[in-house]
């Protein structure tokens, strides 16, 4: 689901002469040595989402009032600074009626503009800041939620133009012609408007906007994960299977339970669908590469995102991490930029020539999207609060930024110049500027120089634009793949598959690269060998060379998306790979589980895998997860010879591996093996035979996946009663949730109280998720068996009941439990305590209020006791988040605070929360700090009390400014 509105940039160019000394706006904290300046605001601009700058030196801002109501057209405007000040002072307006466009890039005296379902050129050839003619380029564009249409235009170093989709589906085609539609699937892509191709590029973040670095690699984001990195196109897969499930890869190093957290500052809001996302990342967008080459060596090679709902700037730095990246945060414990004003909405960013970062601010009181805010809530909110204001901030360094002289855009030797620059945007608008026109012969001369410039980047654009105008030797390739630099090595691979089919010496040079120390140079090697046809002369003259430069490669350090590019580029011959790798003293089986997945297509290539696999030296764990792959491409092969390739594996085979040829039998329509019907007979006794190992009972579980429902459902409830190991109740549980009997419900629900808080989390999802248990979950929660607050019911959770489903009993049900806008058990208490939010709190009375109600449980900073949850950074939520959590702990429980009781066989009872929990013992919390280890041989009853240790009534021990104070304590501690 995709809660809030994300809106992404590209590169932009501004050019100002400002010299004066400025403040940093009220409200805003921003690191030391730079500074923030509002240099274009409302009435001048109303919620812009995109800013661009041609090669003139024009600023164009995209305004988007549409968002999210779809009533209002984009309009494009050229910002001027006419008294040279730094600050904008008037607008033309360049185009209007727009529809509901949302990214645009300057192209060819004019710009490209992605207003959904079309592609548009706009025509300004005379430069007079008037469009002439529009032109359709394209249709076909998923037209839907707006901050998930297709967008973030930008303009690679390949000479072909970067879309991101939003996740979409969409169908595009050059406009005229709709049987060129391509259908997007959700992917991202790329496109040639000189040539009229379209590309898919791989999956989508789901996200506004994309960030490219100079080489041409893509970073993308998406509210709660802040930052991807798209590892290689799928112009390479060509359809085949990877073992990841797509390219797209998550590189932040700092996350806590899936969520990065992030550092807003001043009063922070509520959040109106998940609270428990307050100082996570939520709201990611605006995805941009820094490169201006002006702000340090600490801000090279790094990434900046926004975050629209908390109102600040993160900033992470890019490191190599085998053949993709890591992403680690510059700053602890803070961020780049923050805003205590709610209303400012960093939806975008760019930077300009000067190096700046300019940060484009729609500027609202409201920024999700309807559709995610509760019915009852949305009421109460001024939707359109904020659509007549916009802002544009720059951010320098303190002492100031160099102006770019936009008269180099206009000679020969400017545009060569311009391709030197450490500024990313000034050497893509020359690179772009030269692609546009004719290049004569000067021109060639000066790009052939730069192939021997010590700057890497110019060597880069030269290469890429001698490459596309034909002007490129082969000789030139091979020197260029010599470079020390490998970051030039492996964006010089994707030139050299321009030439691989008809240059035998750069088909060495990349066989060479195989083994390259480089670990993104040796993917990319395999990659770009994928490329040359299998029946070419030239690889079937190489092949054994190239097979063999395949299995050196991967005894070198190998990640999932080395094996991937190994894979493909095998082609077809992966049968054949596989049995040169399954020979070597320690092959690689995630390799093998590569390209068994990938072969077919013959009862050949499957017995070769086979008896390949029987005869490698890799374990019965390792082989079934390759069984696992090949399985996926027999469904229609079969024969003596399979059958007897089975057998030999059965020989002697362990259980895991047992298992799985048993699935392949099955799929083929095979008896079972007398190996695996032995087993599976002592399966049933086996399971609950506590004197074998837990990895041994968890084996005879799984087993019991091939048997019926009722002969086993028994078994499986006895696996889920929490005096057995954590792994056989979540296997327990993933059994039964293969099945849509009405009863595995009910028994689920007699027996929550006595589930383990892990399996707890597990059955909720199986009581929530599939519908035929519905019944089952409602009955528990009006009896009161489940606590409600134990089901975590978020926005997405809640209408999973009250909207998703087509049950309309369900729905009525649901509706007296908890409403849209979230799960409230004691609301005449928020009522009584309501006032506090208004009173002026004092801190340092907060703290002894704290001291004196809250320590024996909770600690803050050095204060209280860790038996609940740390409040050190609860000052992340709202203080109405807060009251709410304070006086109704039971609406919303994370699991592993629940209050659970525990009776030993000598008869103690113990109440506290589960701090750990394994298959021998448990760990207690109890009120007052005190730690309780206790065997699981030794507890007679482990229940779950269903409610937070925390008692209901609270509101009763305080007075309203004693509970503002706690709260300004809370959210400021002691200063």
């Amino acid at each position: 689901m995709h809660r809030y509105f994300v809106i992404f940039i590209i590169p932009v160019l501004f050019v100002i002469s400002c010299k004066k000394t400025h403040q940093n706006p009220e409200g805003f904290e921003i690191q030391d040595g730079f500074k923030l300046e509002l240099v274009a605001s409302e009435p001048l601009i109303k919620d812009p989402v995109d800013l661009e700058f041609n090669e003139n030196g024009d600023a164009l801002v995209l305004e988007m009032p549409g968002y999210p109501m779809e009533d209002k057209q984009s309009r494009l405007l050229v910002l001027k600074d006419k008294n040279n000040d730094g600050v904008y002072d008037s607008t033309i307006v360049f185009a209007e009626n727009l529809g509901l466009s949302d990214s645009f890039m300057p192209y060819k005296k004019g710009v490209l503009v992605a207003a959904p379902p079309y592609l548009l050129q706009l025509h300004d050839d005379n430069e007079d800041y008037k469009v002439e003619k529009i032109d359709t380029l394209m249709g076909g564009f998923a037209k839907e939620n707006l901050q998930h249409n297709y967008n973030g235009l930008t303009y690679g170093i390949d000479n072909w133009i970067y879309a991101a989709n939003g996740g979409n589906s969409g169908k595009p085609f050059w406009w005229g012609d709709t049987t060129t539609a391509l259908d997007l699937r959700g992917q991202d892509l790329r496109f040639n408007l000189e040539t009229r191709q379209m590309e898919r590029l791989g999956e989508s973040s789901g996200g506004f906007g994309l960030g490219m670095d100079g080489y041409g690699r893509i970073f993308e984001t998406h509210n709660l994960t802040h930052i991807s990195h798209s590892v290689f196109p799928d112009r390479y897969l060509k359809d085949k299977p990877i073992l990841p499930e797509n390219t797209l890869q998550n590189i932040s190093d700092h996350e806590e339970n899936g969520l990065a957290r992030i550092f807003p500052i001043g009063e922070q809001e509520d959040r109106v669908n998940h609270p428990e996302q307050s100082g996570y990342f939520s709201g990611s967008c605006g995805v941009t590469y820094y490169g201006g080459g002006a702000f340090g060596e600490k801000y090279e090679n790094t990434v900046w995102v926004a975050d629209v709902v908390l109102n600040l700037i993160h900033v992470d730095k890019i490191k190599p991490n085998g053949a993709s990246f890591t992403a680690s945060r510059i700053f602890e414990n803070k961020d780049f930029l923050a805003s205590s004003d709610r209303a400012f909405r960093p939806v975008n960013m760019s930077v300009g020539p000067d190096g700046s970062m300019y940060v484009i601010d729609i500027h609202r009181k409201v920024i999700e999207h309807p559709e995610w805010i509760p019915d009852d809530i949305e009421k109460t909110l001024d939707l359109n609060a904020g659509k007549n204001q916009g802002r544009v901030y720059r951010i320098s360094l303190a002492e100031g930024y160099e102006e770019f002289d936009f008269q180099q855009f206009r000679n020969t030797e400017g545009l060569l110049k311009s391709l030197e620059s450490s500024n990313q945007w000034v050497r893509n608008t020359a690179h772009r500027l030269l692609m546009e026109n004719s290049i004569s012969n000067d021109v060639f001369a000066g790009l052939k120089k730069l192939l021997n410039s010590e700057n890497q980047l110019s060597r880069l654009h030269a290469l890429w634009i001698l490459s596309h105008s034909g002007k490129l030797t082969a000789n030139e390739v091979v020197e260029a793949l010599q470079n020390s630099e490998g970051s030039l090595r492996e964006s010089i691979l994707k030139i050299a598959e321009n030439y691989i089919s008809e240059n035998e010496s750069i088909l060495i040079k990349i066989v060479e690269l195989l083994q390259d120390s480089d670990a993104r140079v040796r993917m990319q090697a395999a990659l770009s060998l994928s490329t040359l046809p299998e029946t070419h002369p030239t690889f079937q003259k190489n092949q054994a060379k190239l097979f063999h430069a395949l299995v050196q490669s991967t005894q070198l350090s190998t990640d999932a998306w080395n094996v991937a590019a190994v894979t493909l580029a095998a082609q077809s011959k992966t049968a054949q790979l596989f049995s040169q790798i399954a020979q070597e003293k320690r092959p690689n089986s995630s390799l093998l589980a590569s390209l068994a997945l990938n072969t077919s297509g013959s009862v050949d290539k499957v017995v070769s895998v086979l008896s390949s696999l029987q005869s490698s030296n890799i374990s019965d764990k390792d082989r079934a997860f390759v069984m696992k792959q090949l399985a996926q491409n027999m469904d229609k092969i079969a024969g003596k010879a399979i059958e007897k390739q089975l057998e030999s594996l059965e020989k002697n085979a362990q259980l895991d591996l047992l298992t799985q040829l048993a699935s392949v039998r099955q799929k083929l329509k095979l008896k079972p093996a007398p190996q695996f019907l032995k087993y599976s007979n002592e399966a049933s006794k086996n399971v609950l035979n506590t004197k074998l190992p837990d990895s041994v009972r968890v084996q005879y579980l799984s087993l019991l996946d091939f048997v019926p429902y009722s002969q086993k459902s028994t078994i499986l409830f006895e696996c889920l009663k929490n005096s057995q190991p954590l792994k056989l109740q979540e296997n327990a549980l993933r059994q039964l949730s293969n099945y849509r009997e009405k009863e595995i419900g009910n028994r689920v629900v007699s027996m929550w109280k006595d589930l383990s808080p892990q399996t707890r989390r597990y059955a909720s999802d199986l009581l929530l998720y599939i519908e035929s248990n519905h019944d089952a979950l409602l009955t528990g929660l009006e009896k009161g068996i489940i606590n409600i607050g134990e089901m975590n019911f978020d926005l997405e959770r809640r209408r999973t009941l009250l909207w998703w489903t087509d049950n309309e009993s369900t729905k009525i049900r649901a509706k007296k439990l908890f409403s849209d806008s979230g799960v409230s058990n004691r609301q005449a208490a928020m009522d009584k305590m309501k006032p506090a939010l208004t009173l002026k709190g004092n801190n340092i009375k907060g703290e002894k209020v704290f001291s004196n109600t809250c320590a024996t449980c909770h600690k803050y900073g050095s204060i209280g006791k860790e038996v609940g949850p740390v409040l050190t950074e609860i000052s992340r939520k709202s203080k109405a988040t807060m009251l709410h959590d304070i006086l109704d702990p039971n609406a919303a429980v994370d699991p592993k605070y629940v209050n659970h009781s525990i009776e030993t066989k000598s008869g103690v009872i113990h109440m506290g929360i589960v701090a750990n929990e394994t298959d021998k013992s448990v760990t207690f919390h109890k009120i007052g700090g005190e730690k309780v280890l206790i065997n699981k041989s030794d507890i007679k009853k482990f229940r779950s009390l269903g409610t937070s240790l925390m008692m209901e009534g609270f509101e009763n021990a305080l007075s309203n400014q004693e509970m503002a104070d706690l709260l300004e304590f809370l959210q400021k501690g002691i200063r």
